[in-house]
């Protein structure tokens, strides 16, 4: 049988139970947020110092190329680092025009301080909506252009190796170790998460673009790897060596106080040679195969440097020299735990609260959760909890502790909740709130409702499953009424049909089932223009 078109009104009236689904609110902690920011400073930074180093290794690349003995050699090589310095550009210019569309959607940031250079801080660090919209699918889907953006320039970056000595070796070493990536989590039947999901919908607008920085910064650092290995294919056939340059290539540049910042120092030179005495800070390192290897506990939170000496040969002389890099700068930073509810800056008793927690350089099989106060806490695995409340307590914390790298157990950080019972529902006679209406508006409404008002907690819904209704008339002795069994008002059409202007329909005895089982709501009336 055809279904009729429905008219407007009862369009209308279809859409009010639909739009009970709650907003998220992500409550994170100022002090995070503020870490995000300085952890965008830091990158920022870094940034600058990567495209000071990839400048350089292009000028070398130049300077050979103006020495007529060279030239031959190094034509093919300078075309391929042209190649990966215009891949590397492009790229980071799309993220920073990413980055500028999402801060402008998310508020803008704050004004600059007078004659200073430092980028602001944003207006809305904690905003989780319009950057969310601007990723996911079924907003403007630029989520997944990222991530394939961001696949592509990897593969891309390290493929121009290919054509070096050993190129599939070699591509396939720089492409796995780089740190530009953008892949989807495991998929499991409790965890349908993907990388859009992970780091661009589900967190802060700060968090978000902090990682932008760092994914230009992944960019620099996997351009710098390839720029030196053509650099080095330039004399694989000679020996000759006119130019040379010491670098530091850090596998990070912001450590966890605890953890192990970790770089590869080696000689970038036009000669196959690499020399076998390296120093960092005036110290010696190991060095294995021409590259050194740095491992230095991190301490606190704050910045160090690192100034690399490599011992070579100087072309001009043929007498030992020492080769200088650049001064590298590098963060340690304290751990500390993000902790949110997925749904509510609260926990409400007979619900399942969703909690997402994460631990910056932890992973989740090494986070342990725990609650106090009437708090059950289950894991839903990748850092994904389920909070439920029972007791009467007003206030609860949720506690993250971490397994460190030695083994030992360290907290790192808690965050009070407040638990409440979820509110009583409104009951609606149709679209009807209590109060006088015309008697052709209240025959045409179809179903009674309980809902939530200003409850913004996703999928939480009441069914109305009893009520008794009478027909209170001023004109007339008569009080006719009725039990209704479940929502629907049809049964009451034949005591309405007699209601005359200025009776009343008293409803009461109204029951309604939700979360926390069947409860009463109070009396309802409605009076007949």
């Amino acid at each position: 049988m055809a279904t009729q078109p429905l008219s407007p009104r009862q369009k209308m009236i279809n859409m009010m139970y639909l739009v009970l689904i709650a907003l998220l609110a992500l409550n994170v902690s100022r002090e995070i947020l503020k870490s995000f920011y300085l952890f965008e400073l830091s990158y920022i930074n870094a940034n600058a110092s990567a495209e000071n180093r990839n400048n350089e290794l292009i000028n070398a690349f130049k300077a050979k190329m103006e020495n007529p003995k060279a030239r031959a050699r190094t034509e093919q090589w300078y075309q391929l680092a042209l190649q990966t310095r215009n891949i590397s550009k492009q790229f980071c210019q799309y993220v920073e025009s990413v980055k500028a569309d999402i801060v402008k959607e998310g508020g803008g940031r704050e004004l600059p301080e007078p004659k200073s250079s430092t980028t602001p801080e944003l207006k809305k660090p904690d905003d989780m909506e319009a950057h969310a919209h601007y990723f996911i699918e079924e907003g403007l889907g630029n989520g997944k252009i990222l991530q394939k953006r961001i696949n592509d320039t990897r593969v891309q970056l390290s493929n121009i190796l290919l054509k070096a000595r050993n190129g599939v070796t070699v591509a396939a070493a720089v492409e796995n170790a780089s740190q530009l990536k953008a892949i989807d989590p495991p998929q499991s039947a409790l965890s349908k998460t993907t990388w859009v999901s992970q780091y661009l919908e589900n967190a802060p607008l700060a968090s978000v673009v902090t990682l932008l920085t760092k994914t230009q910064h992944d960019c620099k650092a996997l351009e710098s790897e390839v720029l030196a290995v053509l650099s080095e294919n330039i004399n694989i056939s000679t020996l000759t060596n006119d130019a040379q340059m010491a670098m530091i290539i850090p596998e990070q540049s912001a450590v966890m106080s605890g953890e192990m910042f970790k770089a590869r120092v080696a000689l970038v030179t036009y000669d196959s040679k690499t020399a076998s005495r390296m120093l960092v800070n005036g110290q010696p390192i190991t060095v294995q195969n021409g590259v050194g290897t740095i491992a230095i506990p991190a301490q606190g939170s704050g910045s160090h440097t690192l100034k690399a000496q490599i011992e070579s040969i100087d072309p001009a002389t043929g007498n030992p020299v020492f080769v200088t890099s650049p001064v590298l700068e590098w963060q340690s930073y304290q751990s500390s735990a993000t902790i949110s509810a997925d749904n509510m800056n609260v926990l409400f008793a007979g619900l399942d609260n969703p909690v997402s927690v994460s631990v910056p350089g932890i992973t989740p099989e090494n986070t342990f959760v725990s609650a106090t106060n009437g708090i059950q806490i289950k894991s839903l695995g990748k850092g994904k909890y389920m909070a439920t409340v029972t007791g009467n307590a007003k206030e609860g914390a949720v506690i993250v502790k971490a397994k460190m790298q030695d083994g030992s157990i360290k907290q790192m950080g808690q965050m009070l909740y407040q638990l409440r019972r979820v509110p009583t529902p409104k009951f609606r006679f149709g679209s009807l709130e209590e109060g006088a209406h015309e008697k052709s508006v209240i025959m045409a409404q179809q179903n009674a409702y309980a809902f939530l008002e200003d409850f913004y907690f996703k999928g939480v819904k009441y069914q109305v499953v009893k009520f008794h209704a009478t027909l209170v008339s001023s004109k007339s002795m008569l009080t006719p009424d009725l039990t209704v069994n479940g929502s629907s008002t049809t049964q009451l059409k034949s005591i309405l049909k007699s209601a005359k202007s200025g009776d009343f329909l008293y409803i009461d005895q109204i029951r309604v089932n939700g979360p926390n089982g069947e409860i009463s709501l109070k009396n309802f009336t409605l009076k007949f223009k």
